[in-house]
């Protein structure tokens, strides 16, 4: 599956902008501070439900009539014309009850997404994961049905995900999958499924609470140093309690940890000048530089340097998603990367990009932008929070697209905008909704209803996680006007370039030995 979501990373077929009408995107955190009424959500989701319902039998009792009137055609052929053609009309007509029917049904799915998106919110602001104890490391050792309980936890939010949109089976046991996750859709229906990366949220939420326990962390000291950083279990999420012992024990076995040996080499392409990226959207569209489907070679990131009218000079940091599914092959831009920066562990990827700012020629005061898609934005969010990165660049600015970084700290002096699609499985690996704090701007937006004139319930990971599509989101967030986006896009734009500027561009490309 991973693999499947990976080979769709640097850009999905884009739709036909006909047919389109207007969309919405959902923003939550920020400096406009939006505030919303879930039970009043509820409430309307309910109300427009009685409607969906009403105008389906509505649609039956004039389809009867249409029947109806073809028998008595025959005794008055003129008046049963007459009022067929009206009662089509009340059908299939520009506002008639079929198209009233759908767009109540497409406004209803759309509050539902925002329903859950905000509760994800709320859970995540509220809610703390406890730390492990020696209570629960007791009751994972004795207690018979625990691991049952815990497969039926973790199962039974994974069934949420429903079917896999583009999803080609080839063996028996990927086809039985397959058809298990249709059979979902069927059963559950498409519209009361929650998107998946609302569903994986909550199966990785509950993973991590009963994973964490493969290890006795209680008996872990508080804090502790690894690889030289320091690490608090209290503050590690439970996802991350599991995958912490995963990554230490793979550097046990292969006796490597980032950025040891010297065995990264870094390699310095000729410095080329690219246009300016004056706004939100071509900042995000200037991403697919880095990726291999756009030319660029396996493990590279971009730093652009803009030099302003008045002499002073900003800089611009692109970081590309996963490349490689292996983990600790020679392209650092791999899996192991991943659950590295998830961990908040220090990577190769970010060892490469901090020595490509270095050797750009970034200088201690310049504003720095990291931009990232993907596994992109995992890094460029770990490195705007890293102290020793911090005491070296000025990052002002972190925008990320399509990363799962809700669980990551906020780095301090440093704005971040998120944006997300809720269709996307990518975004939900976290497994918690990001933070609505003021320097935290989450722009979510479903592909499902709104974006097309129909609900396509089934969006292939070749859409939801592109970065054409989210270049497409961060245009209409930006046309939105919503406070917080357009506060964040102006910073983004003082940094990327407007007129006048002068941008140059250097790829380097990292590799291990």
């Amino acid at each position: 599956m991973t693999a499947l979501l990976h080979s769709h990373d640097g850009d999905g077929a884009p739709l036909p902008p006909e047919g389109r009408h207007r969309t919405s995107v959902h923003v939550r955190g920020g400096v406009g501070a939006t505030r919303v009424d879930l039970e009043e959500l509820r409430h309307l989701a309910d109300r427009l439900a009685d409607v969906v319902r009403d105008t389906g039998r509505l649609a039956a009792a004039l389809r009867v009539a249409q029947q109806d009137l073809a028998l008595d055609a025959a005794l008055a052929p003129a008046a049963a014309a007459a009022a067929d053609a009206a009662v089509d009309t009340a059908l299939h007509g520009w506002w008639g009850v079929r198209r009233l029917a759908e767009e109540a049904s497409a406004l209803l799915t759309a509050l539902r997404y925002t329903r859950w998106l905000y509760e994800e919110a709320e859970l995540a602001a509220h809610v703390q994961q406890p730390a492990p104890s020696w209570v629960g490391y007791l009751r994972v050792l004795v207690y018979q049905f625990s691991l049952v309980h815990a497969g039926i936890s973790v199962g039974s939010r994974l069934v949420l995900v429903g079917r896999l949109p583009g999803f080609r089976p080839r063996t028996a046991g990927q086809a039985a999958l397959a058809g298990f996750g249709a059979l979902v859709n069927a059963v559950v229906g498409d519209e009361r499924l929650p998107p998946d990366g609302v569903a994986l949220d909550h199966a990785v939420r509950e993973l991590g609470e009963h994973g964490q326990y493969i290890v006795p962390w209680f008996l872990v000291p508080r804090p502790f140093g690894y690889d030289g950083r320091r690490i608090d279990p209290d503050a590690l999420t439970g996802a991350q309690r599991l995958v912490i012992p995963v990554i230490t024990l793979f550097h046990t076995v292969t006796g490597r940890t980032p950025g040891t040996a010297t065995d990264l080499r870094i390699s310095v392409a000729p410095p080329r000048e690219v246009p300016p990226a004056p706004d939100l959207p071509a900042v995000v569209d200037a991403l697919h530089d880095v990726h291999q489907d756009h030319g660029a070679a396996p493990g590279t990131l971009e730093v652009r340097r803009t030099d302003h009218p008045d002499g002073t000079r900003s800089w611009t940091v692109l970081l590309p998603s996963t490349q490689a599914m292996a983990p600790g092959g020679r392209n650092p831009v791999d899996n192991l990367t991943n659950v590295e920066a998830y961990g908040e562990l220090v990577n190769d990827v970010e060892i490469g990009a901090a020595r490509a700012m270095e050797l750009a020629g970034v200088r201690p005061g310049e504003p720095v932008a990291l931009v990232g898609f993907s596994q992109g934005g995992l890094i460029a969010t770990r490195m705007a929070a890293d102290p020793l990165l911090r005491s070296r660049f000025t990052i002002t600015t972190v925008v990320t697209a399509g990363s799962p970084v809700g669980h990551l700290r906020t780095p301090a002096d440093t704005e971040l905008l998120h944006l997300e699609h809720v269709e996307d499985p990518i975004v939900g690996l976290d497994g918690t909704s990001n933070p609505a704090e003021p320097e935290r701007t989450t722009v979510s937006r479903s592909l499902a209803t709104g974006t097309t004139g129909e609900q396509r319930f089934a969006v292939p990971p070749a859409e939801s996680h592109s970065v054409a599509e989210y270049a497409r989101t961060a245009a209409l967030a930006v046309t939105a006007g919503e406070a917080s986006v357009v506060h964040v896009a102006e910073r983004l734009a003082a940094i990327s370039g407007g007129p006048g500027a002068r941008v140059t561009a250097t790829a380097f490309t990292l590799e291990r030995g």
